[in-house]
């Protein structure tokens, strides 16, 4: 039996956690979180940043993976390219995808090889880039247990990418507290159902990643 997105929990109109992965112009790999949408059975969209190189790299390949992943380590270092440190993210994480010119991370859950089809202007900020399913690749594995550390390390994490972002914007604080207690709160939760893990030493350098951005002059 083939799999389909939606077997793998994709939903049409819903917002899915993804990370995927494109080729610089220089041929190194390239991965960041991203939110996909469907808006057919097999037709995932993103929309993204232009300002990002995700987005210039789509645009110069069309095409890219999209890597499902548990590991939250991936998941934050592909949002804070300094958090390795090399400041870039290991080579060795990647292979090349079977049909597309894209790399596709080796720890990936699952991996969604996509062509791009089509893209939509959304303004000054983003580009909606419509894709066409090429290779899905899901290994049956066994069922996991659910740990809420994975939903609130990963808020947290997008969270502190818009901080990161507002930080220094005096019309901003108000959100920067806002965001800053949340993201106090999902540490509170990670402390307590998930000690001494692999969620708690991301939030701790998390936290000490903040404070620098407090004491930056």
């Amino acid at each position: 039996m083939v799999a389909k997105l939606t077997d793998l929990g994709f939903s049409k109109g819903i917002f899915a956690e993804t990370i995927v992965s494109t080729y610089n112009a220089d041929g190194t790999p390239n991965a960041a979180p991203m939110g996909i949408v469907l808006e057919g059975e097999q037709t995932p969209t993103m929309n993204i940043f232009n300002s990002s190189s995700t987005n210039q790299n789509i645009k110069t390949n069309k095409c890219a993976v999209i890597n499902l992943t548990n590991n939250i380590e991936v998941y934050y270092k592909t949002t804070f390219k300094e958090a390795p440190p090399s400041g870039k993210l290991p080579a060795e994480w990647f292979e090349k995808a079977k049909t597309v010119n894209a790399p596709k991370l080796l720890v990936a859950d699952a991996t969604i090889e996509v062509s791009v089809t089509g893209a939509e202007s959304g303004g000054l900020e983003r580009t909606k880039f419509i894709c066409k399913v090429m290779q899905l690749d899901a290994p049956k594995k066994y069922p996991q247990v659910y740990c809420r550390a994975m939903s609130a390390t990963i808020e947290a994490i997008t969270h502190a990418t818009r901080v990161e972002a507002f930080i220094n914007d005096p019309t901003k604080q108000k959100q920067v507290s806002d965001l800053l207690e949340m993201i106090e709160h999902q540490k509170d939760l990670v402390t307590r159902v998930a000690p001494n893990s692999a969620y708690s030493l991301v939030m701790a350098d998390l936290m000490k990643r903040i404070d620098s951005w407090r004491n930056k002059p």
